[in-house]
């Protein structure tokens, strides 16, 4: 099975594909032009790139032999040549990213462009969607950005990185404003003269604002008033190896100096210190986790509704790759940072509202996968999850528990009864009943698409722990 990858056409020096060739699985190659196929085999002898290969900054990256059948399919395509990259584990996507990720992605794209250029090399494009993300490592996937850069060559991708970088780490950073659903709104990021919007009076002198939002906002409007004369073309602007550095260790220390700023403080972001359990529960619920996460091993585990990863972490332990989701940016920007000093290499925290999670995006729908379409968990851990998605977002049990049947994994859901002290907070001030949210009605219509495999009750009663398994489809 070939299939050409939804956000790769964008680059016509070349087209990634998926490739499930059973024995070897799941395959990532890349069918290239022969221009840059030649750029490409450069590319990988040169020692800077070497180092990045080793050090894990990029993609692991080889040439394919054309005896190859999957290399001989894709030269079928009209391609000249082929390569093979190492695949990630799952593919995330930069508004769904908490603060310390973006900033972290940010850094290695700055990292990586230093190093070229002292190489006399450049990268073309400034993206996140170029890099994805090996638990809590930032790597770079699109290898056919690196070009041998011409003598004093303009670097043409600042403004992409400061409308996809700078600017939305900057919103958060200075103003506590989410960019998270800026940049899912646009594709193509916050540009500066959008971005004076937000940076008005005072507000355009805090750090970095006046020369990486103002001027640039600036220029452009003087270039489009004079409909883009004047030497507006960045292949016309000169700019010198030490300029260029200059630059980037400039934007390097201004995000270093970026820290996470909210408007509304998180309610979440401490529940390892504040969760309603005492200490005798909650190890019984570790112990249930543990137990049924070490016997299947699994690939893939979502942990939805992760907080700050408790359990993520303990899933980690048995399971090859964890995708934490949680809406609350605070709780998943503690998780990564975490995880990623921990060194919990196979954790990917995201941040998401479950209740509206990531869409298909862009050209068709299909240039950005939504998030349920990317690749199924083997198992998923719900723990205390299903009375916030019935309370705050309306969602009926039976929509509940055919959503979790839609996942086709092994489940842990955790039931929290109407008597606990966590849903009576949750209605408080609420006028619905919610009359199908009892623990008999929820085990009927779990009884429609699973088989429960073990069960342990919680805080005498008010919780319980549940192994589901989904039945055969009818």
């Amino acid at each position: 099975m070939l299939n050409a990858e939804g956000g790769s056409f964008k680059d016509p020096s070349g087209r990634v594909y998926l490739v499930d060739d059973g024995f070897r699985g799941r395959r990532v190659v890349r069918g290239l032009t022969a221009a840059t196929a030649a750029t490409v085999e450069r590319l990988l002898a040169e020692p800077f790139f070497v180092r990045l290969l080793a050090d894990g900054d990029v993609a692991g990256t080889r040439l394919l032999d054309p005896d190859d059948p999957v290399a001989a399919a894709i030269v079928d395509r009209d391609w000249a040549s082929v390569v093979e990259h190492e695949a990630v584990d799952f593919l995330t996507w930069p508004y769904e990213w908490p603060f310390s990720m973006l900033k972290d992605a940010a850094l290695l794209q700055l990292r990586l462009l230093d190093t070229c250029v002292r190489s006399g090399w450049l990268l073309k494009d400034a993206t996140p969607f170029n890099i994805q993300w090996v638990g809590t490592r930032p790597v770079f996937i699109d290898i056919p950005s690196f070009v041998p850069r011409e003598d004093g060559e303009y670097w043409q991708g600042y403004r992409q990185f400061c409308s996809l970088f700078l600017i939305p780490l900057m919103l958060t950073a200075h103003l506590g404003i989410p960019y998270q659903p800026l940049l899912r709104s646009s594709l193509e990021g916050i540009p500066p003269e959008e971005a004076t919007r937000y940076f008005y009076g005072l507000r355009r002198f805090k750090r970095g604002v006046p020369s990486h939002v103002w001027f640039p906002a600036k220029v452009e409007g003087w270039m489009r008033v004079r409909g883009g004369a004047g030497g507006s073309s960045g292949s016309r602007r000169r700019q010198p190896d030490t300029a260029l550095l200059a630059l980037l260790d400039d934007l390097r220390r201004l995000v270093e100096r970026l820290s996470c700023r909210r408007a509304t403080p998180s309610a979440w972001a401490g529940y390892s210190d504040m969760h309603s359990y005492e200490a005798d529960d909650f190890e019984r619920k570790v112990a249930f986790v543990e137990k049924h996460t070490s016997a299947r091993r699994p690939r893939l585990l979502w942990d939805l509704g992760a907080n700050t990863g408790t359990f993520s972490r303990i899933a980690a332990r048995h399971s090859e790759v964890v995708v934490a989701v949680d809406g609350d940016h605070q709780a998943v920007d503690v998780l990564y940072r975490e995880a990623r000093e921990g060194r919990r290499r196979n954790v990917i925290p995201l941040v998401m509202d479950l209740a509206n999670p990531s869409p298909g995006q862009g050209w068709a729908g299909r240039e950005r996968a939504p998030f349920v379409d990317r690749r199924s968990p083997d198992m998923a851990l719900c723990l205390a999850l299903i009375h916030h998605l019935r309370v705050s977002a309306n969602v009926p049990v039976a929509l509940l528990v055919e959503w979790l049947r839609g996942l086709g994994a092994t489940v842990i859901v955790e039931f929290v009864d109407r008597d606990d002290e966590m849903f009576v907070k949750l209605v408080e001030n609420k006028r619905e009943d919610y009359a199908d949210y009892t623990p008999e009605n929820f085990r009927s219509e779990i009884g429609k698409h699973f088989t429960i495999e073990d069960t342990m009750p919680l805080k005498g009663g008010k919780r319980e722990m549940l192994l589901l398994e989904p039945k055969n489809p009818p």
